[in-house]
């Protein structure tokens, strides 16, 4: 689990971590298909200037320092959310 998380609703420490992609049906693709796309590619293109013009060069600059680096372009090219499960109240969250 890494991180122990308790549950806003019930204070327990029982809970799992979970990774969940974003994906949509059929009719949200027919009815926004082709906008969905421009913010898929406006989104990738600031990710793409953010890796080029941030995270090459501290990731140059931490690796000479000898210490590390967490990519911060990883965030809009991953596409999934963390999402918490509480085992004994059955509660989610995000965290």
């Amino acid at each position: 689990m890494g991180i122990n998380k308790k549950c806003p609703k019930c204070g327990s420490e029982k809970v799992q971590l979970s990774n969940e992609s974003n994906r949509h049906g059929c009719l949200f693709t027919l009815l926004f298909g082709v906008w969905y796309l421009l913010v898929v590619f406006i989104r990738w293109m600031i990710g793409l200037m953010l890796f080029v013009c941030i995270d090459w060069w501290m990731a140059i600059i931490k690796a000479a320092s000898k210490k590390g680096y967490v990519w911060k372009s990883k965030q809009l090219f991953s596409g999934k959310k963390k999402i918490y499960y509480c085992h004994d109240c059955g509660h989610n969250f995000r965290a």
